[in-house]
């Protein structure tokens, strides 16, 4: 099991953008308003507290079996959880009211693309050591919120602060998920 906190990600600003048009079901944004998201970014940024537990898993340890999208040969799967924290959350509940309408969109956009560079991040540690051990990874294999209960039980989430309670994660922008691993093809000696 493997546990990194607060690692350092670049939020994409112009990813950003393109989430809170796509919110706000516009084709473009006033230039106050893309200086106020480009402001949001750097104000909210220091909240984002990004943290990830994994651990690798031959494909017959697991105590049970999850197989979308699996690859016909894997041997191994990468399981994980990151987050990004609640302090982005709880700061923009304590000052909903006082950046304007947008605010909440332009939030959703910011956690979402912290969680995506969060992800990022992981699939580039986990690459490197299924390289190490001549593998290759697959693409990224989110795993359903209903799943997350029993991805738990093999992972100590607790370790990075996230804990599920019925169906709700809290914090609340957190994500599971799973990289297969794939013997890599040997190359031909000339």
């Amino acid at each position: 099991m493997r546990k990194i906190k607060n690692f350092k990600i670049n939020l994409r600003v112009k990813e950003i953008l393109r989430v809170v048009k796509k919110l706000r079901n516009v084709a473009d944004l006033s230039v106050e308003l893309e200086e106020t998201i480009q402001r949001h970014c750097r104000l909210y940024f220091k909240f984002l507290s990004p943290s990830v537990v994994y651990d690798v898993f031959s494909k017959d340890a697991l105590p049970f079996i999850y197989e979308q999208d699996a690859p016909s040969k894997w041997i191994a799967e990468s399981v994980f959880f990151v987050t990004i924290g609640n302090g982005l959350y709880e700061e923009y509940k304590k000052n909903e009211g006082t950046f304007g309408e947008h605010t909440g969109k332009i939030v959703s956009a910011i956690a979402v693309d912290a969680l995506e560079q969060s992800k990022f991040f992981v699939q580039r540690l986990i690459s490197n050591e299924a390289r190490d051990e001549n593998c290759e990874i697959s693409r990224i294999v989110d795993v359903p919120r209903d799943l997350y209960r029993e991805f738990a039980k093999v992972i100590p989430i607790d370790k990075i602060g996230i804990s599920i309670e019925s169906e709700d994660v809290s914090p609340k922008y957190s994500t599971c998920g799973l990289f297969y691993w794939i013997p890599s093809k040997k190359k031909a000696k000339r």
